[in-house]
């Protein structure tokens, strides 16, 4: 994961960037840990298996099949990542080199080799992959309208739902006694991930979950 990220570099929404697709799976592969699943993206994958049909009928049956989760600050804040499968550590979702779920891939997929994010200032900053020199070889891209083609307006009110609770609910996280953590990773994983009826607004949900997140865990800490 580090390795990944370091291989980040900063570009702006006016770039404009070299890159083909060779469908190789070269970045589908060596992705332990690397995938994020975030809500949004479980949601969809959620929908998507149901309505095609495959034994899936809910979001903790996509993350008990295709996810796994990983720490990513002491206090308890967590996140899934995509399983992966075989000895190079490919996308378990990675068949003959393509993908199986490419009309619902995660963010991080969807929007590969560019990732986008808030910066912290009411804007958004962007960031472009280098692990695979071999992709960025190719036509001239426009940073704004490949990012435009591969975010809907759902994708960035949840980065700024998310942004807004992200930092609240890790430092409330470190100040719940050691006992209750156990109880607070259950309500972190409940309202983060498995508490969404599919057939409502993603959005609408979320922002209600994160606010009970956010209560429950100040209870916890006793404020």
């Amino acid at each position: 994961m580090k390795e990944f990220l370091l291989k980040m570099i900063p570009i702006k929404t006016t770039d404009r960037f070299p890159f083909r697709c060779r469908q190789c799976g070269a970045c589908c592969r060596r992705v332990r840990e690397s995938v994020p699943l975030e809500s949004l993206d479980v949601f969809r994958l959620a929908k998507f298996f149901r309505d095609s049909g495959a034994k899936i009928w809910s979001i903790d049956d996509v993350l008990a099949e295709y996810a796994e989760p990983v720490l990513l600050h002491e206090s308890g804040y967590l996140a899934f990542m995509l399983k992966t499968v075989g000895e190079d550590d490919a996308c378990i979702f990675l068949k003959d080199n393509r993908c199986t779920i490419h009309d619902v891939n995660p963010r991080a997929c969807r929007t590969y080799p560019i990732s986008i994010g808030p910066d912290g200032k009411g804007g958004y900053e962007q960031f472009i992959s280098m692990e695979q020199p071999h992709h960025n070889n190719g036509p001239q891209m426009s940073v704004k309208k490949w990012v435009q083609r591969r975010c809907s307006k759902q994708d960035f009110a949840f980065w700024d739902e998310e942004y807004d609770t992200v930092k609240e609910i890790a430092q409330l996280l470190e100040r719940v006694p050691e006992c209750d953590k156990p109880r607070a990773l259950m309500l972190f994983i409940r309202y983060k991930y498995s508490d969404f009826d599919l057939d409502k607004s993603f959005i609408e949900q979320y922002k209600r979950n994160n606010n009970r997140l956010i209560a429950a865990l100040r209870r916890l800490a006793g404020e």
